[in-house]
């Protein structure tokens, strides 16, 4: 099985459910419904945040091998950054031209541009701010600035102290300081008259923990000391049992929160002590369980003596190297991107008309099919010599 088609796959996977979700939240479609994150703690950002950290381990983390010093890996890191700002610059400033171009057309997600266009668009050049659905990019790139230290740490057997920091970090995130500090900034502007906008809803402290722990194995896959075969043992299928069982109590239980089932009391309390934006406790623990169903499938899952489970894996397996994910997923930048302009300009449409559910589908497939549009031109360019490579995915 190709690793790096699987990757592929997975993240373009992520890409097509999370374009999704976004979409259907403006066009009300049924295809709505066929989102999985109705049905659980686990979301696509998380999946995304994690294969990209481990992407970044495998590819960056065989540059620092070869020669290995912070110098070095600096200038490959930077450049990667350089591109990914470039994106992110890019769709704020034709974002900002859409909204005045648009005039009263422009729906409320081009509100930040047009009542603080100084403001907001150099808070979000700055990386202090994001336009909605914008956030991972900046992110991303603050991340991909610490890779370096991290690769250091790691090369030096420092894994004790590298984890312990991600661990730290994401305690901080919990007690979400450095939002209100970032929030007072906000109201210390406005009480000067200044209109500002700051956050990028992601926090930092929070979701470095997917990326980083993703790091951790793709940098163990760069120096090939990556040996998953000890989850063939009897004790971890047992555990995938008991882990397939915790999926679905947790998704039980995301019904019972989201449905108010308990009262408003207790729904009102899960909700603030598992905030999104942080990755609160029950997401990371979600996330974990899940991701170990999907690795134990993938390894140990063909060999198991249930039918069922072999099924299931080999499904699986066919699923995530299916080339309409692994498409997206080795172009996933500009998928990304495209994702963000496909997003203001359905929001542009649904504000302007008033479709039936035909209409609404309609309008969510076209979306859709602008990310393959994207994908399959990145493709001919490489195809042609005209770059676009699998490995920009990094």
């Amino acid at each position: 099985m190709n690793r790096m088609a699987v990757l592929d796959g997975f993240r373009g996977l992520f890409l097509l459910l999370m374009a999704l979700l976004h979409f259907d939240g403006l066009t009300d479609s049924w295809l709505g419904y066929l989102h999985h994150g109705r049905f659980g703690w686990v979301e696509d950002a998380q999946g995304f945040v994690f294969i990209s950290g481990l992407v970044v381990g495998l590819v960056y983390g065989r540059k620092y091998l070869r020669r290995p010093s912070l110098r070095a890996i600096f200038g490959p890191i930077l450049a990667r950054v350089r591109t990914i700002y470039a994106y992110q610059a890019g769709m704020i400033l034709l974002l900002l031209a859409a909204a005045f171009a648009l005039g009263d057309l422009a729906g409320a997600n081009f509100a930040p541009y047009r009542e603080a266009p100084v403001t907001f668009v150099l808070a979000s050049l700055a990386l202090v701010s994001s336009s909605a659905n914008m956030g991972i990019l900046p992110m991303y790139i603050f991340f991909l600035l610490a890779t370096p230290f991290a690769f250091w740490a790691l090369h030096r057997g420092q894994v004790a102290p590298f984890f312990l920091a991600v661990l730290l970090a994401w305690t901080a995130a919990q007690t979400n300081l450095a939002g209100m500090l970032f929030h007072q900034g906000q109201l210390a502007l406005v009480d000067q008259g200044i209109e500002a906008r700051f956050g990028i809803y992601f926090s930092l402290l929070g979701w470095q923990a997917l990326f980083f722990c993703g790091l951790y194995v793709g940098y163990l896959m760069a120096e090939g000391r990556l040996d998953l075969g000890f989850l063939r043992a009897g004790q971890w299928r047992t555990t995938f049992f008991m882990a397939t069982a915790a999926i679905l109590a947790l998704g039980v239980y995301d019904l019972v929160v989201e449905h108010r089932l308990l009262g408003e009391e207790y729904t009102n309390r899960v909700i603030q002590k598992t905030p999104r934006s942080v990755l609160g406790y029950l997401y990371p623990v979600a996330f974990a369980v899940d991701l170990f169903v999907v690795v134990w499938l993938l390894i140990a899952g063909p060999e198991d003596r249930r039918a069922a489970v072999r099924k299931a894996a080999a499904g699986l397996r066919w699923l995530v190297t299916r080339p309409m994910f692994t498409l997206l997923g080795a172009h996933s930048l500009q998928v990304f991107s495209m994702h963000i302009l496909a997003f203001y300009a359905l929001a542009t449409v649904m504000e302007m008309t008033d479709l039936g559910q035909a209409g609404r589908t309609a309008a969510l497939l076209a979306a859709l099919a602008s990310l393959y549009g994207v994908a399959m031109a990145r493709s001919w360019l490489a195809a042609r010599g005209g770059g676009g490579s699998a490995v920009a995915a990094e």
